[in-house]
Formats: structure tokens, sequence, C-alpha cells
């Protein structure tokens, strides 16, 4: 049912809790792209008129696995609006930042291999540094490729360029709710798909009859493989010019 659907995520984020698309103004520059295979770069996923939704979340997990990107997730529902970004470099370097709006909670994370540093306001203000770094995976929750095998498990419909172009992006669009979110009214999905699988963006939107609000939920990525992570300056200002080896940083509060 769409509540059920819209509860789990609202715990999910809640346990995994900037501006939408980045969480500071980051350092963009060309980074190696490891190269892919032909069979990387086929997605049987998409076929001329259906989607499999599972392997297309499999895809997506596989494309971004090894690449640095950026990305933004807004969700809103009746409770409020939550924005995440994340700009990642490899698994063990990114920021990420989560913010509840008009809910005077914001939490920052950045890792950079050595040191995981954080800021969590809803935990009054505690700043940490600690030596034993998460992987990006550990804070990215809800997954975008659950969400992609979730909001894309229904009749989608697609739209390919008219050139036969082998190498550029194909549009998914969905009126009908997959069978899970009923009741649900005017859904509406759209994503962008790449060649190799990755789901460069997701919108959706319904109305939750169980709930009686409206939900949307938006997923964005940019600057895949062309990003680089440097040290924030919520981290500069706590612990000024100390290096990342420095031993009184570590598990200090």
């Amino acid at each position: 049912m769409a509540g059920r659907i819209a509860v789990l995520l609202v715990f999910l984020l809640f346990a995994g809790c900037g501006a939408f698309g980045g969480a500071e103004r980051q350092t963009v520059t060309p980074v190696p792209v490891p190269e892919q295979s032909q069979d990387d770069r086929a997605n049987p996923a998409v076929t001329e008129d259906a989607v499999d939704a599972r392997r297309l979340a499999a895809a997506h997990r596989r494309a971004t696995r090894n690449r640095s990107y950026v990305l933004g997730m807004r969700l809103s529902l009746e409770w409020g609006t939550q924005i995440v970004s994340l700009v990642v470099e490899d698994r063990y370097r990114y920021q990420f930042r989560t913010e509840i709006i008009n809910k005077n909670y914001t939490k920052q994370v950045y890792t950079n291999r050595n040191r995981r540093y954080v800021y969590d306001e809803r935990a009054q203000g505690a700043w940490t540094a600690t030596r034993r770094p998460t992987p990006v995976s550990g804070v990215l929750d809800p997954d975008p490729a659950r969400l992609i095998e979730a909001y894309l498990a229904t009749n989608v419909s697609v739209d390919r360029p008219r050139d036969d172009c082998d190498s550029c992006s194909v549009t998914l669009m969905a009126t009908d709710p997959p069978a899970a979110f009923e009741p649900a009214d005017n859904y509406s999905v759209q994503a962008t798909v790449r060649p190799d699988g990755l789901v460069q963006s997701l919108t959706v939107s319904y109305w939750d009859r169980s709930r009686k609000a409206p939900v949307s939920y938006e997923i964005r990525y940019s600057a895949v493989g062309d990003t680089t992570v440097s040290r924030p300056a919520w981290v500069r200002k706590r612990w000024g010019n100390a290096t990342d080896s420095d031993p009184e940083l570590s598990d200090s509060q």
C-alpha cells in the first residue's frame, strides 16, 4: 500500500538522517573513469517497450559502484520535506548532508579514507572525529537503487531518441502505480537512464489515499566521473589546521 511504502521511507530517512544537488560547492575536476566492457554498457533491463525494475536497480548499482558523482535527493510527505545531498569521490571519500526543513535538524558527514567527521544538530550539536570511517553505503539510506526498483515496478513506457543513438539516454514514464502502492491516485513517475544503466534522474509523485496527503520524491545524479571532494568549511572551522592524522582528533567530541 502507498501508506506502507511511505512509512518505510520515513523510517529509513530519519534513521540515516545544502542545497539539493550538492552538500557544499565542490571542486569538480576530471578523475579517471573505469573503462567499461561492451557487456557493461549494454542495458538488458530496458527493452524496446518494457522495463525490468529489478535488473535496472542492479545495473544502477554497478554503474555507480566505482564512479565519483554528486547526488541530490528530496522527499516530501505530510510531515515535511527532507533534502539529502551526497558528493562522492570514492567509497571512503565523500561528503554527506541531510536536512529536515523547519524541523531544526541537520546532519553532516565528511570521510576522507582515514577519518570520519560528523556534525549532528539533532544530538545537541554533537561533533565527532573518529578513525573509523564508514563506506558511502553506510550513509546512503534510502538506497536510490531500492527506490528505482520500487517505483518502476509497473507498466513503463520507453521513449528512445529518434536517431537510434546507442550512447544516448532513454526516458521512462508511467502513470499506473505498482501493485504494492495501492491505493494511490494521480501516480506519475519519470526516469532518465543512461545506456550503462545509471539512472540519472527519478521523479515520483502521487496522492496517498491512506494518509490523505501528497507524496513526491526526486533523485538526481550529476558530475558522474568528474567529482573530487575537499575538506569542507565546517570541518576546517571546528578543527582548525589540525591534520587528519593528529592523534588528539581520535574519537573526539
